[in-house]
């Protein structure tokens, strides 16, 4: 399976107008609280603060300026893509449980955001951030795996040998019940990884108006460092 790191959706670059905004006289909200709501969005999928803070008309709106269409729900669509190409029939409650545990997880994460350097053009802010140890994610992929293993009877051993899918796949949704609810019990590492982000006055499309925010220079490393974070 393919690392889980994948869940952190890609910030599309392209959201935002790559040019330095000088002398215009509008007051900003404070990039600490920016960079805290993008992080909402880039790792919970949490539209709500960016919403409130630039004032787009709706959740929607604000996942369509920054996100890459369909990019967050790519996990769980490349989870399900995997296991239905190894045979795996996944009903509508077993993509909703899965879709479940992966919120309940990320819900988890705490970080803090603090202004560590601010100039007139420029601002840094410092993100400290408890994600998950993909080291016990990991442990979470392969005891799912071993518990099913010791479960195969040898009579449904040799069925599936002989191409019994039915069978197959009954082993496999428990698989993925032992997996689903193994990340929904994953708890945050004590320690939190932290990262700068340099930040610069850019202008983002709100409501079909450009409004002026801090944000990221690198929109991409910021989406790299958030992933890293996370998944440490």
């Amino acid at each position: 399976m393919k690392k889980l790191k994948k869940l952190l959706a890609v910030v599309a670059t392209m959201a935002v107008v790559c040019m330095t905004l000088t002398g215009c006289g509008e007051k900003l909200p404070p990039a600490d609280q920016t960079i805290s709501s993008l992080f909402e969005l880039a790792a919970k999928n949490n539209a709500a603060p960016m919403k409130d803070l630039l004032g787009f008309a709706s959740e929607e709106e604000v996942r369509s300026a920054f996100f890459e269409e369909g990019a967050d729900v790519e996990l769980v669509d490349e989870l399900k893509s995997e296991l239905e190409s190894a045979g795996v029939e996944l009903s509508e409650e077993d993509v909703q449980d899965l879709t479940d545990s992966l919120e309940t997880m990320l819900n988890k994460i705490t970080y803090t955001a603090e202004i560590t350097s601010q100039e007139k053009d420029t601002t840094v802010v410092t993100l400290k951030v408890n994600g998950f140890s993909y080291e016990e994610m990991t442990n979470i992929i392969m005891d799912a795996a071993n518990t099913m293993m010791e479960s195969i009877t040898e009579e449904d051993q040799i069925a599936i040998q002989n191409g019994d899918m039915e069978v197959f796949n009954n082993y496999m949704q428990q698989y993925v019940k032992d997996f689903v609810a193994g990340l929904a019990a994953l708890e945050p590492t004590a320690d939190p990884v932290e990262f700068t982000v340099n930040c610069e006055k850019l202008s983002v499309e709100v409501n079909g108006k450009d409004k002026v925010a801090w944000l990221p220079s690198d929109m991409d490393g910021f989406s790299v460092d958030v992933e890293n974070a996370m998944f440490q």
